[in-house]
């Protein structure tokens, strides 16, 4: 109701007030609905049980890099070993 008179939209808003408030008293009498967030997930009860076969696997493969490495000579040299041949030279 855009009126290009200020004085002709104050008396219409004086004629219609009591209109105005019985609709906005309707408005809020009405039940409102409670707006109830959605519960959160369970985390533990969508997690399927775990078999353990990545944790075996993993730990195969550690002990077997541990193991190339012991057989391999991956020892730190010492101050023997100087070359091909650790005898004394004369």
């Amino acid at each position: 109701m855009p009126y290009k008179n200020p004085e002709d939209k104050r008396r219409w808003e004086r004629d219609h007030r009591e209109q105005r408030n019985a609709q906005r008293k309707k408005r809020f009498a009405a039940p409102m609905k409670t707006i109830l967030p959605k519960p959160a997930p369970d985390p533990v009860s969508d997690q399927q049980p775990n078999s353990g076969w990545k944790e075996i696997i993993g730990l195969a493969v550690g002990f077997g890099i541990v193991l190339l490495a012991a057989l391999g000579g991956a020892a730190t040299p010492g101050p023997d070993s100087l070359g091909p041949s650790s005898s004394p030279r004369r």
